[in-house]
């Protein structure tokens, strides 16, 4: 062996020992890279729509109810008596309430569908402001039409229902459109209401007569030397504003019947003041002291609804102020 063979061999050997590729294995080494798949599915990026502008809110009076609230309803009703006051006020108010107001002539379907008892004792009876207990029981119960009075005659209280004009018939000589106006016709007791007659509304001071809820008929001392009737404290505001109702809506024609009857008790024969001063001092105070009712707002909506008019005295309290002066 020659001196360069040798040399060859001893650096193969010293390769071989310093760790060399090992020539008898195939397999990668580990790779700690991450591949990527050759077609990735790549996850679409969410569109964020654009941001609209906010709309710029329109100002609002406080003082100016919504257009599908009541109160709106209301003054659209009683728009021509804005701003209006006294008697001026009053002939708006005549005008308004006997435009659409439809006589549906003298029955029974108002008072059997409306004067009913869902207030107090809530069990759907007639409402009788003539026997009605607010407090207690009441005397008697009429059921819707099963007690309904027919033509015979009755002298026993709590036997069968009919219907009480507060502003008697003979008043107006029991014509049309007053007989069947239910903005002043109740659904009361028979007897008491042939009890009740003609007489005024009045503070009774000696009695002469109770009905079974305490309505009393006797004579006053307040200016008026005669016969008067006087409901209970319950039903005494709901009376005195269908009064004022009559005033107003009849103005045209009230100044006239002063004559008939016994009316020149209540009536002065006008057609703005309508009432003697002392009939007018108990129809404002018992309305200051007996306020407006749920019954009466329920009332007088479907009396809209069925005729086609209103009593302004139970939408706006203050127009019996207004109109007619202070309270007392």
């Amino acid at each position: 062996m020659t001196i360069r063979s040798a040399v060859i061999l001893i650096l193969a050997a010293t390769m071989s020992a310093c760790g060399g590729k090992d020539s008898g294995s195939n397999k990668p080494k580990p790779s700690t890279e991450i591949t990527r798949p050759d077609n990735p599915v790549i996850e679409p990026t969410p569109q964020v729509p654009p941001t609209q502008p906010l709309p710029t809110p329109v100002p609002t009076d406080p003082e100016t109810p919504e257009p599908d609230q009541p109160e709106n309803e209301l003054a659209s009703y009683y728009l021509q008596a804005a701003g209006k006051t006294g008697y001026e006020l009053k002939t708006a108010l005549s005008i308004i309430i006997a435009n659409g107001h439809q006589d549906k002539g003298y029955n029974w379907t108002f008072v059997n569908n409306h004067d009913r008892d869902v207030y107090f004792e809530g069990d759907g009876s007639i409402l009788d402001i003539y026997s009605e207990n607010p407090t207690a029981k009441d005397p008697y119960n009429f059921m819707v039409q099963q007690n309904q009075c027919g033509n015979s005659n009755l002298n026993q209280e709590g036997v069968c229902y009919n219907r009480e004009h507060a502003f008697p018939q003979t008043w107006f000589n029991r014509e049309a459109p007053m007989v069947s106006d239910v903005h002043h016709v109740f659904a009361t007791d028979r007897v008491v209401n042939g009890r009740r007659a003609s007489n005024p509304y009045g503070n009774v001071t000696t009695i002469s007569w109770a009905s079974g809820n305490g309505s009393l008929l006797g004579f006053t001392m307040e200016g008026y030397n005669g016969r008067v009737f006087e409901p209970i404290d319950e039903f005494k505001g709901d009376v005195a504003r269908a009064y004022f109702y009559m005033a107003t809506r009849y103005q045209e024609d009230i100044s006239e019947w002063q004559g008939n009857s016994n009316a020149d008790s209540v009536l002065n024969g006008t057609a703005d003041q309508v009432f003697d001063d002392w009939q007018l001092a108990v129809l404002k105070n018992w309305h200051q002291q007996d306020p407006v009712s749920e019954k009466e707002r329920d009332r007088n909506t479907a009396a809209y609804d069925y005729q086609g008019n209103r009593n302004p005295f139970i939408d706006q309290p203050d127009w019996v102020y207004e109109i007619w002066g202070n309270s007392k």
